[in-house]
């Protein structure tokens, strides 16, 4: 009997399955993690995955009421009831959309000017009696008698298209777009014009998308889903590869992202009310290799000493040209790169956090899979980027997976008894108060990684250096499978999988390789500034706006600040896109922090390497 084998992403873990058995099935057999609530019967729709890769049955009149038209032709299935013809590489997409309070909090946090790029004018066109030479130059005379624009406006050709019809339906009236006072990129009929503008956060592992009313900033709906360019690599050198080794790699993977992006936008537009084509201005941030898949540019130069990106400064492109299916006319205005792999999500975060405004000196850290650090305050801000890779977004860890329902994120060990107690995200409280019924686990986010490590060095079952001490009798600690130690978070019978949750030996090695990276990049910056202390900290990234402080700075992730002076601000690059879509002087701000930021190169740098083997050690070696 034939079998087949599946792929998942981003965990890249495979199995192989009999003809017959479904995606869901497959994904369990995997240790792979779907949510699931109605255990595989489709009536829920939450088990939505995207198969890139490979044949599959067709599409149910049951699977078809919750994957659109649009979306199956982008290769999106219910797993359950998916089954395979052919080898396969599903992505578990880990779609999220929402507008949650954390979100409204960061984004809302501080008064912000509204002063966006594309405003509304409502004009009367005169009719046959007012003779204009044209439409479109009657448009422009009413725009600079009542608004003082310039009589030399551009118009798209979309604004010309749409004119005539605009005219006809309200007797004259109508509402002009205008970007940046400087062109005409919609006309529509009426006066009460909804604008909706798009900041979209790239990430290496996450793509998150925010969707706000341009009249008041308020925001309508927000969403993540996971960056689909993992099937490539789960860190940006195996997507440079990619792209070097392949003629269309850079093509592929911008695609796949659009691709991701578009479906997202959708799915937002349907559960909040409103249109994509309401979308009249977007800003994006990203590090500087998703800043240049995005654009369709191909990164191969930042494989190679030394860095260089093909642009640096900001970027202003037509939606159209890029394939994101908001109106067709706006612009989409990438912010811009600092210098080498530091891109325009750390300029994002700088636009949040406004470090060269403060006389205080901030160590400003974005915790992602490429990690970047900003040491400074007004008078001179240094920066650099660092490879923590992919472990604390889950990747490269046995049970490793995204933060999201099912996930561990919360771990203390009690140091007498050893034993494991753990909180889920999804949940409240502790597993230990829950009843049977609660939602169980399905593996470890990066909080809970953290937080495990921590508690294992205090209670002493691991050393300074990692690895498992000698002598500690406990029913947890074993022996697995594959011959190398590992300590069980979550019995099987406890577990969403029905499989044990383990962190292994080679799992604390990827979180040293991560934390040292970073915590060398901190030292290196700190040396550079000659301080003798860090006063200031801010954690940014959605992962680090969960982590425990006391947990962090246990395992030495960065240099030591006391708890109370570390802020965690959650999703900082993206709230910065917010604020350059919300207020289009913050993109001048922008083009001016990144020509200001000194950029240290770490590959440079004499003391990396030594800073780097002092910081593998938990929490680091003292100086």
């Amino acid at each position: 009997m034939k079998e087949y084998r599946i792929l998942f992403a981003p965990s890249m873990k495979e199995t192989v399955v009999d003809p017959g058995k479904s995606v869901l099935e497959a994904a369990r057999q995997a240790g792979v993690y779907i949510d699931s609530p109605c255990n595989g019967t489709a009536k829920c729709g939450k088990c939505r995955v995207r198969v890139m890769e490979g044949s599959v049955s067709g599409v149910t009149a049951q699977e078809a009421e919750f994957v659109s038209n649009a979306d199956q032709k982008l290769g999106y299935r219910l797993a359950c009831m998916t089954h395979p013809l052919d080898d396969l590489t599903v992505l578990i997409s880990g779609e999220d959309i929402l507008v949650s309070d954390a979100t409204k909090k960061i984004f809302s946090g501080r008064s912000t000017i509204i002063n966006p790029a594309v405003r509304n004018y409502t004009i009367d066109i005169p009719g046959e009696d007012g003779r204009p030479a044209a439409l479109i130059e009657g448009a422009k005379t009413a725009l600079a008698s009542r608004y003082g624009l310039k009589q030399e406006l551009a118009a798209d050709l979309p604004a010309l298209q749409q004119i005539s019809q605009a005219v006809k339906e309200d007797k004259g009236t109508v509402t002009a777009l205008v970007w940046e006072d400087r062109e005409i990129i919609g006309i529509q009929p009426g006066s009460d014009l909804k604008r909706l503008g798009l900041a979209l956060d790239i990430g290496t592992t996450t793509v998150a998308l925010y969707v706000c009313d341009l009249r008041n900033g308020y925001i309508l709906s927000s969403g993540s889903v996971t960056n689909p360019q993992a099937l490539f690599g789960a860190e940006v050198m195996s997507r440079i590869a990619y792209s070097a080794n392949h003629r269309d790699g850079t093509k592929r993977m911008q695609q796949e992202l659009m691709s991701s992006v578009n479906a997202l936008i959708a799915r937002m537009a349907a559960k909040d009310g409103f249109s994509a084509q309401q979308i009249v201005d977007a800003t994006v941030v990203g590090n500087t290799v998703m800043h240049h898949i995005f654009l369709g540019i191909a990164p191969d130069r930042l494989g190679l000493w030394p860095f260089t990106p093909s642009v640096q400064s900001s970027v202003k492109v037509k939606a159209r040209d890029l394939g994101i299916r908001i109106d067709p006319s706006s612009y989409v205005h990438v912010l811009p790169i600092e210098a080498g792999f530091v891109g325009a999500d750390n300029v994002g975060v700088l636009l949040s956090a406004e470090p060269y405004n403060k006389d205080e000196v901030s160590l400003i850290i974005d915790l992602g899979t490429n990690g970047e650090v900003v040491l400074g305050n007004r008078e001179r801000l240094l920066c650099c980027s660092c490879a923590t890779g992919p472990a604390f977004e889950g990747a490269h860890i046995s049970c490793g997976m995204r933060a999201m329902p099912g996930a561990i994120e919360k771990v203390r060990i009690d140091p007498a008894t050893f034993e494991v107690d753990y909180a889920v995200v999804g949940t409240e409280g502790w597993a230990s108060e829950h009843e049977p019924d609660h939602l169980r686990p399905a593996g470890l986010c990066g909080s809970g990684i953290i937080d495990t490590v921590a508690h294992l060095f205090r209670a002493e079952i691991i050393g300074e250096d990692g690895a498992f001490l000698p002598g500690r009798d406990m029913p947890r600690l074993r022996t697995g499978a594959s011959g190398v130690k590992e300590i069980v978070v979550a019995w099987g019978g406890e577990t969403a999988t029905g499989r044990d949750i383990v962190l292994t030996q080679k799992d604390i090695r990827q979180v040293q390789l991560a934390k040292a990276a970073l915590h060398a990049a901190c030292r290196i910056l700190v040396n550079h500034l000659r301080i003798e202390s860090i006063t200031r900290m801010v954690i940014a990234g959605a992962f680090g706006m969960h982590i425990d402080k006391e947990n962090a700075l246990a395992i030495g992730l960065f240099p030591w600040c006391d708890p109370e002076n570390i802020d965690l601000v959650g999703n900082a690059a993206g709230h910065g896109a917010y604020l350059a879509l919300i207020d289009k002087e913050k993109r001048k701000e922008a083009d001016r922090i990144a020509r200001s930021v000194t950029h240290i190169e770490l590959a440079r740098e004499k003391d990396f390497q030594r800073e780097f083997l002092n910081a593998l050690s938990i929490p680091h070696k003292k100086h």
